[in-house]
Parts: C-alpha cells; sequence; structure tokens
C-alpha cells in the first residue's frame, strides 16, 4: 500500500513540477495560481532579499547590484529547484515501484534517479524489467526537456529585455537635470507643435504594447533591473504616463496616441498588480489629488502655456486628468515600492556626468614624450 502511494504521489507531483516549467517558460497565458512552485519561490526569495537590501541607503551600489543580480540569479535557482524536484520525486517512484534489484532504499532510488535524470548513464543500476525501462526512458526525456527549455528560453528571455529597455535610451530631455514630464512633452514639441508629440506617443505606445505582451507571459522580466541605477522601465513608464497626460492637455494632441498610450500603460499596470490590494495606494493618490494638485496644475499650465501650447479649458483638463491619473497612478505607485524602484529618472549622458561627479574621475596627463 505504502509503495502505491509513493509512486501515484511522485507521479502527482513530478506533473505539477513539469506543469509549472511549461507555465513559466512556454505558456503564452501565464497562470497566477499562489501554489505554483516557481511563483511561491521566487517571491519568497525576493521578499527576503529586498528586507536585507532596504536596510540600505538608496545610493547605496550594493543595494543595486544585489537587486540587479537576483533577476538572473533566479532563474539559475528555479532550474536548480526543477531538477531537484523531477530527480527527487522520481526517485520516490523508483522507490515504491521495487522492480530494480539493486535499489535498496530511498538514497539508491533518489542517485539512480539523478543518473538518469542527467543521462549520466554510470550503469551500476540497471532496470532489467520491461516498466521500469520504460520509466527510465520517460525520466531522461523529461531531464532533457527541462534543461533544454530553461537553455533556449534565454535568448527570447534576453531579447525582450533589450528591446524593453533600448526604448530608455532614448528617453531625454536635453538636460543634466531629472527629466519631468514637462520637460518631456516640451523637448518632443521645440516649436510648440501638438502633431510632434503625438508622433511621439505613436512611438512609446509600441513600446508600451511589447511591454505588455513579454511581461505578462514572463514575469521574471520584471525582476531584472536596468543596466544603469537611476534608470528603471517603471519608473520610465510612470515618466512617460505623466507625459502623454499632460499631452491630453494640449488642443491638437488630445484623444489621439497619447490616449492610446495610456490605455496600453493602464494594462501593463493592472496585469503586473493582479491579485495585489491597492486601497491603500489608492487612497494615498486620491488625496494628493485633492490637497495638491490645484497649485502644481496651475504651475504646469503656466508652463505649457509660455512655451506656446493651446490648452484646454482649465477646469475640464484638472478634472480629466485627476479621472486618468487615478487610473494607473495606484498600481505605478505599489511596484515602485514593492521593486525598489529608484523615484526618478535620467538619461544616459545625465548619469554618466553625475557618477564622475560622484567619483571625482581625474584624467590622466598625456605623455610629452
Amino acid at each position: 500500500m505504502l509503495d502505491t502511494l509513493a509512486v501515484l504521489a511522485g507521479a502527482a507531483l513530478v506533473a505539477i513540477s513539469l506543469a509549472d516549467l511549461v507555465n513559466t517558460l512556454v505558456s503564452t497565458s501565464t497562470s497566477y495560481l499562489r501554489w505554483w512552485p516557481s511563483r511561491w519561490i521566487g517571491r519568497g526569495l525576493f521578499v527576503a532579499v529586498r528586507g536585507i537590501v532596504r536596510r540600505l541607503p538608496e545610493t547605496s551600489r550594493v543595494r543595486e547590484a544585489a537587486l540587479a543580480v537576483f533577476g538572473p540569479a533566479l532563474l539559475i535557482v528555479l532550474l536548480f529547484v526543477w531538477c531537484l524536484l523531477q530527480i527527487t520525486l522520481f526517485g520516490l517512484i523508483w522507490w515504491g515501484m521495487g522492480d530494480t534489484p539493486t535499489i535498496e532504499g530511498l538514497a539508491d532510488a533518489w542517485y539512480f534517479s539523478g543518473v538518469v535524470f542527467f543521462t549520466v548513464g554510470f550503469g551500476e543500476i540497471v532496470p532489467v524489467e520491461s516498466v521500469p525501462r520504460v520509466g527510465a526512458i520517460v525520466e531522461a526525456c523529461f531531464g532533457v526537456i527541462t534543461v533544454a527549455l530553461v537553455i533556449g528560453h534565454l535568448p527570447s528571455l534576453y531579447a525582450a529585455y533589450s528591446e524593453r529597455e533600448r526604448a530608455l535610451m532614448t528617453l531625454d530631455a536635453g538636460s543634466s537635470e531629472r527629466i519631468t514630464p514637462a520637460a518631456l512633452v516640451i523637448a518632443w514639441a521645440r516649436d510648440a507643435d501638438a502633431k510632434k508629440l503625438d508622433a511621439q506617443s505613436e512611438r512609446r505606445e509600441q513600446w508600451a504594447a511589447s511591454i505588455l505582451e513579454t511581461h505578462s507571459t514572463v514575469p521574471l522580466l520584471a525582476l531584472f533591473r536596468s543596466h544603469n541605477r537611476q534608470q528603471n522601465w517603471v519608473t520610465a513608464l510612470g515618466l512617460l504616463c505623466d507625459a502623454a497626460l499632460q499631452a491630453q492637455l494640449i488642443m491638437g494632441a488630445t484623444d489621439g496616441h497619447a490616449y492610446w498610450f495610456l490605455r496600453r500603460a493602464e494594462a501593463i499596470f493592472r496585469e503586473m498588480t493582479s491579485g495585489v490590494d491597492l486601497g491603500a495606494y489608492r487612497t494615498s493618490v486620491a488625496d494628493t489629488a485633492a490637497t495638491d494638485s490645484s497649485p502644481l496644475f496651475r504651475e504646469l499650465v503656466a508652463t505649457l502655456t509660455a512655451h506656446g501650447f493651446e490648452l484646454r479649458p482649465f477646469d475640464e483638463a484638472v478634472a480629466d486628468a485627476r479621472q486618468t491619473r487615478q487610473s494607473y497612478a495606484p498600481a505605478m505607485e505599489y511596484l515602485i515600492d514593492d521593486l525598489l524602484c529608484p523615484r526618478g529618472f535620467w538619461a544616459i549622458h545625465s548619469t554618466v556626468k553625475r557618477w564622475s561627479e560622484d567619483h571625482e574621475i581625474e584624467r590622466m596627463p598625456r605623455s610629452s614624450g
């Protein structure tokens, strides 16, 4: 009876492990069930690492380095877990079957399972009956599939990462300061031509659609940090959302591609916070909008008007802006806190300049000889 239960339990758990592997790396419709091993392992490890690095200053390079390493390291950890689980569970099956004479206990069964899984083939334990032979072929097949799926997944994973990061390189307001949404809008339309804003929003909409597709099917990508510690895809998405929101205030750019970009961004934030209670963040965003938005909004309107833009009526614009921002800001704020994203975005040349100033780089004098 115990042997039968061991075989049935091992087979069922092997199926769950393989399903988790496929759900994580292959499936285009990712399941968010909380009991998937990769989900609770990844989340548990991230919470532990985040709890440690949060104690470090935000400017600490150790903090950012640990967060940058976590995403790639998690993929290796998951590969190890998937292999270990299948080896152990197949070992349980071998022990329960008892058809291999040289397997005398769980330790022998686990060892034999590992040899078969990695197709090492030492040969000191050999199945002689038909069922164990078929089982050995099945386990070897599972081992090849597991390793091949992870290795084959790497090119597409890093291709999606590169595509995401490439768009961050072009976010530049033409100054060495932190990029603000208003500065971005003005940089996009130096001559106050609303059509240029619409063209920029169209480019960003395509980027947002790519993020929505890749990060919804491979949530692991969300943990991959940007090359530069003062850039982050979540912060960039929020910056572009606020810039698109301001473009919506400008006559000639209303309901153009800025509107559709906001729709894509809202879908991204909704997907990335599926199952999360955002109640506290919604309240915080609403309270901030109620208390602070009017003075800030008047200052924004004055800035855009001074640049030469023709704006929509003030009261109408304020009401629409508050409603639109409430649709994405709570999820954005949650992700910034959860992933420890920098609250600010600098262009590449700006970050290099700041790094040089912080480290007081001295140029070596040229040799006169």
